[in-house]
């Protein structure tokens, strides 16, 4: 027969061969990196964002407080009786070249005149009518307050501190505009936005080699299925690259099972096509008997009538065999395409032996062999009782015709997790232990000229295999050359 090609002989080292991305793979590298690194961006800025909020936050509190520290030292003069434009002067001389340079420092009496001032522009709190301006009619009427503004003084910004004596006799207002030394001072450090820029950048190329590392784990499994679309797997599993994370390791699992598939499809498509050749071989061979007596009948209309005779009732006997062959094989195919349990219900064991028993001794059966049974009354098993006694005749004919002994024993031999255990044993010749597990294969046949010759056509076994685990059980062959051959098998026993 021509040998079927194997799908997994490959040798090609893989380890170097390069990566060829399509454009599906590519997309989805991008489709990975630009949200990745969208996020890494956004949190960074909002992280930024932040800090500079509550840096700047923190700053102008600061600030604040000096300017209210300023009104304070000026209040406290007022009331040690100190003369206010020294202080005020020696505030100036004291902020001189500091954040408070810039200060504008204005002190009034109760009846809105300046009694003391700085050398920065006098804080007007009075329009040119005289009123009171309106965003310093708050800080005027309250006694022994302070305050802390942001106000629009003659068109620019200032942040204005204002306290009043306990009397309410004093006034005094110090303003800082927002430019020059206080905004510098309120600025954030221009190193932070090299550090953002630091951290979007790493995070940038740490998203894009993640990504890429995810996409390699893709790419493997791209070319693992062009691999099997090809039929091109290698045979060294560890030649493969896989990464060293669960994406690899599932690549690695999905090489093995499909190689393992692989191996199970090839060895059952040599299986399937050596019993098409077993089948072929059977069949042919009580056919070609057949028709060679039956050509030589033909050809001789003077054959003697003894001989005629005896050519025909070779070719019945040929027939009678190519009959039970074709039943049985129909019997095997029809257990194992269907695949589902035969109907069972309970039996006592010990009654279906006793009958069969019976049976083998009444129609010889089990030719010169005497055939003991061994089973207690109440035995009771879930099974078919035509399938069961069908497979226990079966294993009665190949004692008969192959061991080559003298009894056969069926007995109890014990329970197994909810079965009943049974051995059937002959006194036989036996066979070697590399027979043993192919017993049950389809037209196995440990010496197949002399099974041949006394009419096996290695059927019965897989037959008897196959009832057993149709009816929910199972059977095994023990034994050795020259010390009989036993099959041990269990039935379900009742729920």
């Amino acid at each position: 027969s021509k040998p079927i090609p194997s799908t997994i002989h490959h040798k090609t080292d893989y380890r170097f061969m390069p990566l060829q991305s399509s454009n599906r793979v590519t997309r989805l590298h991008w489709k990975l990196f630009f949200p990745l690194v969208g996020l890494l961006w956004l949190v960074i800025g909002i992280t930024i964002c932040y800090f500079v909020i509550h840096e700047r936050h923190r700053l102008s509190y600061n600030l604040g407080n000096r300017l209210v520290n300023v009104n304070k030292t000026v209040i406290d003069a007022y009331y040690r009786g100190a003369d206010l434009q020294k202080t005020v002067d020696f505030i100036r001389l004291f902020t001189n070249r500091t954040t408070l340079d810039p200060l504008h420092l204005t002190v009034y009496d109760d009846s809105g005149h300046v009694i003391a001032d700085n050398s920065r522009p006098t804080i007007r709190i009075h329009d040119d009518t005289g009123a009171m301006l309106p965003q310093f009619r708050d800080t005027w009427a309250g006694n022994d307050s302070t305050y802390l503004h942001d106000m629009n003084i003659d068109g620019a910004k200032y942040m204005v501190s204002s306290a009043t004596s306990s009397d309410g006799s004093i006034h005094s207002f110090a303003a800082l505009p927002y430019q020059g030394e206080v905004r510098e001072f309120l600025s954030v450090d221009s190193m932070v936005w090299v550090v953002v820029i630091a951290l979007g950048i790493l995070s940038s190329v740490m998203a894009y080699l993640g990504s890429r590392a995810v996409c390699r784990n893709v790419y493997s499994l791209r070319d693992f299925a062009e691999m099997i679309s090809s039929n091109n797997l290698p045979d060294d599993i560890e030649s493969w690259r896989f990464s060293k994370d669960e994406l690899g390791e599932v690549s690695k699992r999905l090489l093995l099972l499909y190689r393992e598939k692989i191996k199970a499809e090839h060895e059952k498509t040599l299986h399937e096509r050596q019993i098409g050749i077993n089948v072929s071989h059977e069949l042919n061979t009580p056919v070609a008997i057949i028709k060679g007596y039956l050509d030589t009948i033909v050809a001789d209309p003077e054959l003697p009538e003894p001989q005629k005779e005896l050519f025909i009732q070779r070719a019945k006997d040929n027939a009678d065999r190519l009959a039970g062959l074709v039943g049985a094989l129909e019997s095997v195919m029809r257990l194992q395409e269907s695949g589902q349990p035969v109907e069972c219900r309970a039996i006592d064991f010990h009654d279906l032996a006793m009958k069969l028993a019976d049976d083998v001794a009444h129609n010889h059966v089990a030719g010169d062999m005497t055939f003991e049974v061994d089973v207690p009354s109440g035995c009771m098993v879930c099974a078919n009782p035509t399938l069961l006694t069908n497979a226990l005749l079966n294993l009665v004919r190949n004692a008969a015709q192959h061991s080559g002994g003298s009894r056969i024993f069926l007995r109890r031999v014990g329970d197994d997790n909810g079965y009943a255990l049974f051995a059937f044993s002959d006194n036989g010749s036996g066979v070697d232990s590399e027979h043993l597990e192919r017993l049950f294969d389809l037209f196995y046949r440990v010496d197949r000229g002399r099974a041949r010759k006394k009419g096996g056509a290695g059927l019965g076994l897989p037959l008897v295999k196959r009832i057993f685990r149709a009816m929910g059980g199972d059977i095994a062959a023990d034994g050795s050359a020259g010390c009989g051959l036993t099959f041990v098998f269990r039935l379900p026993r009742p729920q």
